[in-house]
């Protein structure tokens, strides 16, 4: 398996690193531009990225 890096937006405050709380999307799930993909987790909250 190992890491993967995946280049976030910025979500402000400085925030350097997040941890992917959820996955939005099935494997194969065909999305749309700013449709949501996945929610990640800061110290602070869970916020939910959309595909760019």
């Amino acid at each position: 398996m190992g890491i993967h890096s995946i280049r976030m937006p910025d979500i402000g405050e400085g925030i350097a690193e997040t941890e992917i709380a959820e996955w939005l999307v099935a494997i194969g799930q065909t999305i749309r531009e700013d449709d949501p993909m996945v929610a990640v987790m800061t110290d602070k909250a869970t916020v939910e990225i959309p595909r760019r």
